[in-house]
């Protein structure tokens, strides 16, 4: 018994002194080009994305930097894993020439039989580099709607305001629309009587929307102030008007449900009644 733990290391000793070295390097050259992607990657990307993007916000800014750097990292790693592998192999007597060419083989195999892999993988390249959407983006992909939690080469991450989280291969989405760009427009509708005076009504939207811009709380929020747009239907309970402003992308779910209360509120307090009374 201790023959055989003296001869087996003996025999590690000897492989140590013959391929220690091979391997160990390998490996921390590995690491040292994975540590190096993951802290250069965003550094480098970001001053391109900066030109790319001038009348961006920072925080889109980020969400682009993020995803790019996401998808080059974790395809920089995948590919420093399979050349340490392939360096490493040999040095444990393993010939990879037989596993090169069982590659070769499952590659024209998958090339064959995987064109949705391949659709997926180009879809994917052209919503980066058109930059359709970004990590923290609300989007529409698919029929799905929610906040973009990933994006890889091959599919997109969408948590929906349920919690769930949808998994949307590239390849299937032919459309894709992005509630968080630039700016978004806040429509509201707000019911009232038939017999109620427009010019009350309109005076009311103008005057609430003016002061919502102006509020502290919400004024970052707003680019252009909410006013009265136009009476948008007409039936037998009464009429609909529509108020619209401009706010910040992403904001125009909070600034709609706030501007909706008060409208309501502020056409109570001047008489003005909805079809319900």
């Amino acid at each position: 018994m201790t023959a055989l733990a003296a001869l087996t290391r003996d025999d590690f000793g000897d492989w140590m002194r013959d391929h220690g070295a091979p391997v160990i390097g390998t490996l921390v050259v590995m690491l040292i080009a994975a540590w190096a992607l993951r802290t250069i990657v965003p550094h480098a990307l970001r001053p391109a994305v900066e030109r790319q993007m001038p009348d961006r916000t920072e925080a889109e800014i980020r969400r682009r930097v993020d995803t790019l750097s996401g998808v080059i990292v974790n395809t920089g790693n995948f590919i420093l894993l399979a050349l340490a592998a392939l360096t490493v192999l040999p040095e444990f007597g393993i010939d990879i020439r037989p596993v090169l060419a069982g590659v070769s083989i499952t590659g024209i195999a998958i090339g064959l039989g995987a064109q949705s892999l391949v659709r997926d993988t180009l879809n994917g390249l052209f919503i980066l580099t058109e930059n359709q959407y970004a990590r923290g983006d609300i989007v529409t992909i698919a029929g799905v709607t929610g906040t973009v939690e990933d994006v890889t080469l091959r599919r997109t991450l969408v948590r929906d305001i349920d919690g769930v989280v949808h998994s949307v291969p590239n390849g299937a989405i032919v459309v894709s629309s992005n509630f968080t760009r630039d700016y978004a427009r806040v429509r509201v509708s707000v019911p009232v009587a038939a017999a109620s005076d427009l010019s009350t009504v309109r005076r009311v939207a103008d005057e609430v929307g003016a002061a919502l811009a102006e509020d502290p709380e919400y004024r970052e929020q707003i680019v252009a102030a909410p006013r009265f747009l136009r009476v948008d239907g007409v039936d037998m309970n009464g009429m609909s008007i529509q108020v619209n402003g401009t706010v910040r992308p992403g904001a125009q779910w909070e600034i709609g449900g706030v501007l909706r209360a008060r409208l309501l509120e502020a056409l109570r307090a001047n008489g003005v009644k909805t079809p319900w009374g």
